[in-house]
């Protein structure tokens, strides 16, 4: 069960990293990013030794059948409402995290869960003990949170590039 945890909690790490990097560059107190990330492989670690334990209790049916349907409830899943809402709120406080460690943590923890479930319930049931699996949701995940990048120009006001002008 302790290595299910892990290996989920580091799985979700890498599309956590411009939230952590965000945290570092916009604290001033001592120990907050490391606070934030405690409180995110905290969330992820208690996530995968949950899963383990529903896992450990049921066997799920298993086949190419499964599997495709497994992936495909993950690819329909990341476009429902609460999933691109999580996936915007994660990118967004890439740009500007939250000032309290704590609650920052918790917050992008809770969106990072309702943006990735889908891709999660895909690899409970695929199959957590795959390394590859894990790689490739991994993977996954660090291309849907990943902020996007702005299309402002230095010393421009608005995000095309443009001057605002006032009504």
């Amino acid at each position: 069960m302790t290595l299910t945890a892990a290996s989920m909690a580091a799985m979700m790490l890498p599309s956590a990293a411009p939230f952590f990097v965000a945290c570092g560059r916009s604290s001033r107190r001592v120990g907050s990013t490391g606070v934030v990330l405690a409180i995110y492989l905290a969330v992820w670690a208690a996530i995968g030794a949950a899963s383990y334990l529903v896992m450990s209790r049921v066997m799920p049916p298993s086949g190419l059948w499964v599997a495709a349907g497994a992936v495909l409830f993950a690819a329909l899943y990341a476009l429902v409402p609460w999933s691109r809402r999580g996936r915007a709120q994660c990118q967004e406080m890439c740009r500007k995290p939250a000032r309290d460690p704590v609650r920052g943590g918790l917050t992008y923890a809770a969106n990072c869960v309702a943006c990735s479930a889908g891709v999660m319930a895909a690899v409970v049931i695929i199959g957590m003990s795959n390394l590859a699996l894990m790689a490739a949701a991994a993977a996954v995940l660090v291309l849907l949170k990943w902020p996007q990048r702005s299309t402002s120009r230095p010393g421009s006001l608005t995000p095309e590039g443009d001057v605002a002008l006032s009504p």
